[in-house]
């Protein structure tokens, strides 16, 4: 059975190339308005974190160019992608392959003007890692994290609860991000920042069925297991089918299955 590191890294490597249409463009929105509020000058030094396709890297990029630009993702495929879209438009990428709390360990302090971290708070500790990001920000520079909250798809979650009650799974389930901005807020201002800058943005994508639903969780990564991975295919197409009913009994509207996304954006500053 792959580690749960393994399992991400093969999972995005995997759907790189549609990842933009599956996740990028519904999360378009709250990005650009991570990008605005850090106020980005010619010449920084910009760091993006968990980098993913580059889809939020490019337009920072553009405007501390000719500043350099470090993307640091687990991913090749990913990182891959985001290094061939700078290089269309001229601008140069430093690639890491590295997970974002490795990269945090080993930097040198304050060795940035810009830190990025968009949507990777579910694939680490985030709890010990957010207060040390703050090591790498340069006097005046400005640290943003941009992540889904645990609130986020309570229409899957739910079905969740009800898929192991069914199977009569003894199971705890962990919330994987935070449940409000506040504790990412509080967690950078312990790594020696403070906060300037915090919001919430909401928004629904509409399926044509519960399976719909359920293949498009796991595609994009949002829900990922070992255990699940380990399935073999027609295992794990009954799976699917059958969670994919339980979301479609309990959650079916008029214009299809919905999922709700709430979407938290802080900016702190050294």
């Amino acid at each position: 059975m792959q580690s749960i590191d393994q399992l991400y890294q093969s999972t995005y490597d995997r759907v790189a190339a549609r990842y933009d249409d599956l996740w990028s463009r519904h999360v378009q929105t709250p990005n650009d308005r991570l990008t605005r509020s850090m106020h980005l000058r010619r010449g920084e030094r910009l760091v993006d974190l968990a980098c993913g396709s580059g889809a939020a890297t490019l337009p920072m990029m553009r405007l501390i160019a000719p500043g350099e630009t470090v993307a640091v993702d687990p991913s090749e495929g990913m990182l891959r992608l985001a290094v061939e879209r700078a290089a269309e438009e001229g601008l140069h990428l430093v690639p890491v392959q590295s997970k974002a709390e490795d990269f945090i360990a080993e930097a040198p302090a304050h060795s940035f003007d810009a830190v990025s971290m968009r949507f990777a708070l579910a694939y680490l500790d985030w709890s010990t890692v957010l207060p040390q990001i703050g090591r790498l920000v340069r006097p005046g520079g400005r640290a943003a994290i941009l992540t889904s909250l645990a609130t986020s798809a309570p229409q899957a979650m739910q079905t969740v609860l009800k898929f192991v009650e069914h199977l009569e799974i003894e199971t705890e389930i962990k919330p994987p991000t935070p449940m409000s901005a506040e504790p990412v807020e509080q967690l950078l201002e312990r790594g020696g920042l403070s906060v300037v800058e915090s919001w919430q943005h909401n928004f629904r994508l509409w399926f044509g069925s519960g399976v719909d639903a359920t293949r498009w969780l796991l595609d994009t990564g949002y829900v990922t297991h070992p255990a699940i991975a380990a399935l073999d295919p027609d295992m794990k197409d009954a799976m699917i089918e059958l969670f994919g009913s339980h979301l479609e009994d309990g959650f079916r509207e008029e214009d299809g299955v919905p999922l709700d996304f709430f979407v938290a954006g802080v900016i702190a500053r050294r």
